[in-house]
């Protein structure tokens, strides 16, 4: 039986509810084929309810996404603010944050644009604090594990890194279409998620290691 919910913690269980519901969603159907109706036959809150939580199904994904973005905030305050680390330790250990987030990627990748256009303002102004909190924690570590990096080589690298966010799941996991088209144009590589990642990392920490660029 289906209550409504009547207090903050009541309401917070079942937007967590619908998010829970929306990801298991993706997992079976596209971005595009997720909607309101298949998230209420999935969790048994009536289509019309969820409009008391989700303006749209975007908002449901940004929710999604801001989950990500702070377990990686998560993963490098447990991992990457306590102990000097080396290159190889250091590329290793981002890695595998952003393995444990790749759903990250891909939806970043894929629909960040649409998501955020068709959210709300205030919705997208929530979102953008949070990740100003990530941007801090960022910050913290570059300074941590780079004492001596200039603050341009830090802005730079913490840019490059959320730039590969968005162009990694790209490279590793296109849609089926781009990859039958780049099949017939003789151009598609097959790359192994970790390893490219891991590449991806190195190359953008190399600004903080080469003490002569810029």
């Amino acid at each position: 039986m289906f209550i409504r919910a009547r207090t903050e913690e009541q309401f917070n269980e079942r937007r967590q509810e619908i998010i829970h519901a929306t990801q298991f969603l993706y997992q079976q159907y596209s971005f595009r084929e997720i909607n309101f109706s298949k998230i209420s036959e999935k969790t048994k809150i009536a289509r019309s309810t969820i409009y008391n939580y989700y303006l749209n199904k975007e908002e449901i994904f940004l929710d999604i996404i801001l989950e990500h973005f702070m377990n990686i905030k998560k993963g490098i305050e447990e991992n990457l603010l306590e102990v000097k680390l080396d290159r190889a330790d250091l590329v290793d250990k981002i890695t595998k944050i952003l393995m444990d987030n790749y759903e990250l990627l891909v939806l970043i990748s894929l629909y960040i644009e649409q998501i955020e256009y068709t959210c709300s303002q205030e919705k997208l102004n929530d979102f953008k604090l949070h990740i100003k909190d990530l941007n801090e924690v960022l910050i913290k570590m570059t300074k941590f594990q780079f004492p001596n990096a200039r603050e341009t080589l830090i802005q730079y690298f913490i840019q490059a890194f959320y730039s590969a966010l968005h162009g990694i799941a790209p490279a590793c996991s296109p849609i089926k279409k781009q990859k039958i088209a780049m099949e017939k144009a003789g151009i598609y590589v097959k790359f192994e998620k970790k390893e490219f990642i891991s590449f991806y990392i190195n190359t953008i920490l190399s600004c903080l290691y080469d003490k002569t660029t810029l």
